[in-house]
């Protein structure tokens, strides 16, 4: 996928997350904690592509890459936890903030650690607000191979 299309697809997921249109220096901002937080976490660029169109895979490079975005957002607290209150405050004025808090209160999860928490809210609040590009998981184990008798 050509850088071009794959900011795109970022800014887009970004944008309904927050529900924001982004100034160049918020453009800005957010590619460089992307590249911050794939350099941080070691994921696959792939696998994040996969989720931006709704292929979640279950890989914790990938829920600690999400823990990682959505905490340099703001929007997570290092436990994992949603911070409402900024994720209200960062809603523009013209938002529907009663359907936005509202998907975030539907969204609440508790995972095994903090990164699989902000990558369960995360994947819940994208299947709420892309239904078109709700894909089923990704299958992580390669098919076993049939036996020959």
């Amino acid at each position: 996928m050509n850088n071009l299309l794959r900011v795109s697809i970022v800014l887009a997921v970004v944008s309904a997350i927050s529900c924001q249109d982004f100034t160049e220096e918020q453009r800005k901002r957010i590619i460089e904690n992307r590249q911050e937080c794939i350099k941080e976490t070691k994921v696959n660029p792939e696998l994040i592509e996969r989720a931006d169109l709704g292929e979640f895979t279950e890989d914790e490079s990938l829920k600690c890459f999400t823990k990682c975005f959505y905490q340099k957002a703001g929007f997570v607290n290092d436990k994992g936890e949603v911070q409402r209150d900024v994720i209200e405050e960062k809603l523009p004025a013209g938002a529907d903030k009663k359907k936005a808090l509202e998907i975030v209160d539907k969204c609440k999860a508790e995972g095994k650690n903090a990164c699989e928490t902000v990558y369960l809210v995360h994947k819940c609040y994208f299947e709420h607000t892309h239904p078109e590009l709700q894909k089923q998981e990704a299958v992580t184990e390669a098919p076993k191979e049939e036996k020959k008798e």
